[in-house]
């Protein structure tokens, strides 16, 4: 197996703010946080909730399939088929009968005979609008995953944009151009050091030492847009050169001379390279 080496940006305080719904690094756990760490949760622990459906197995009902909007829309579809389905079931059409194995050699008799001839005459209850009564409840189901995840993006947005202004909710804090100090790619190393190559997974961008600009007052408008944008189903055209509207963007946020930077990634090379165009669109805007 392949041995990586990644290269982060520069700066020795630095904490990682995952995708919505991913687990919490266990240097942040409850049992175990620092004052500091205690911190740091307020951009991490939004995001605890978000796969709450994550086990389910309705195609499409996984929180970052769709916008919160579009689960909720599909919960209603799935809600008006139940309904039909429901209202075609006719539970007068039962259908009741005893079916009898008769033993080798047996003949149909009554009483003794019966009893000696037959194993047991068990009951069958047919109906033939029976599977309009499943396609209900399977559809009511599906109904029920798109609700839960879309309440669950809802919920992570909310706790994550708790204390962000609504005009720092509303514009990416990469729209700030001119507090740019520099974009560059973020890239690991893949085997050794003789003998290995580097990829592209993201880009880090460097913000200028402004006033009130801390690495938990950036990370909490990070993890804000994190989760705003996967409610809006990582779909963003007022902001075409935010690089945290890709589907499966991850960031760090540390501090170093420079200012603080934002390191964002991804493990999808394509997604890894929207990310660093974006970025390198904001350079260009400068």
């Amino acid at each position: 197996m392949s041995r990586y080496e990644s290269h982060p940006p520069v700066g020795t305080k630095v904490h990682r703010i995952p995708q919505p719904g991913r687990e919490l690094p266990r240097a942040l756990r409850p049992s175990e946080r620092t004052e500091k760490d205690m911190l740091r949760s307020i951009v991490l622990g939004p995001f605890l909730g978000v796969m709450a459906c994550a086990t389910t197995t309705t195609p499409g009902a996984q929180p970052h399939d769709m916008s919160a909007e579009q689960h909720r829309e599909e919960a209603a579809s799935h809600a008006a088929t139940a309904d039909e389905h429901a209202a075609k079931y006719d539970s007068n059409l039962d259908s009741t009968r005893n079916r009898c194995r008769s033993r080798a050699g047996g003949n149909v008799g009554t009483g003794a005979d019966l009893a000696e001839n037959f194993d047991i005459c068990w009951t069958s209850i047919t109906n033939p609008t029976a599977t309009h009564l499943r396609e209900a409840a399977e559809h009511r189901r599906h109904a029920a995953d798109h609700r839960a995840a879309s309440a669950a993006l809802v919920d992570a947005e909310g706790r994550a944009c708790t204390g962000v202004s609504p005009h720092d909710r509303d514009l990416s804090p990469f729209e700030r151009v001119d507090d740019i100090a520099s974009v560059e790619a973020w890239t690991e190393r893949l085997g050794t050091a003789k003998a290995g190559s580097e990829k592209t997974v993201g880009a880090v961008i460097v913000f200028r030492a402004v006033p009130g600009m801390t690495e938990e007052a950036l990370g909490r408008l990070v993890a804000c847009h994190l989760a705003r944008n996967a409610s809006l189903g990582h779909v963003a055209p007022e902001m075409p050169n935010c690089p945290l509207v890709p589907k499966g963007a991850e960031a760090k946020v540390s501090t170093s001379e420079a200012g603080v930077s934002v390191a964002i990634r991804s493990e999808d090379p394509a997604v890894a390279e929207e990310i660093l165009a974006r970025a390198k669109r904001l350079k260009g805007a400068n």
